[in-house]
């Protein structure tokens, strides 16, 4: 702590001398300039200094594009499973439908029950997977 005190009141040109090319973002940080300083520019122009302004369109970060392909690839395999319990939906149904054909309606309506809880996690999961591709 007393070398970020020393380094504050180290003059501003003195500073890459005093540290040369080892010196870091944090010693010239807004923070840990002078009141002073910081007054005087605001004095003059009446706004903040260009080092403490900052865009609102200006990014925070970089976009680390791959990762989040990576994580809409690996949520839509949930929709491959939707199709999967389907499928085994509609087989059942069949094989139902064999054993018992009088309740062929009955059967036919708890499937449809079915395959629309199936279809809503199916777009549910389409609907994160997007969220996650243009995500930050």
């Amino acid at each position: 702590m007393s070398l970020l005190r020393a380094v504050r009141f180290v003059k501003p040109t003195a500073r890459p001398a005093l540290f040369g090319n080892a010196s870091c973002r944090l010693f010239a940080s807004p923070s840990l300039q002078s009141h002073s300083t910081l007054d005087s520019s605001t004095r003059t122009s009446g706004q903040p200094p260009a080092s403490l302004a900052t865009c609102l369109g200006e990014p925070l970060s970089k976009r680390h594009a791959g990762v989040s392909v990576l994580g809409c690839a690996i949520a839509m395999v949930a929709v491959g499973g939707c199709a999967q319990g389907i499928g085994q939906l509609f087989a059942a149904l069949v094989v139902g439908m064999a054993r018992n054909p009088s309740m062929k309606e009955d059967l036919f309506t708890y499937t449809l029950i079915g395959m629309g809880f199936l279809e809503f996690l199916a777009i549910v999961v389409i609907l994160i997977a997007g969220l996650l591709l243009y995500s930050e």
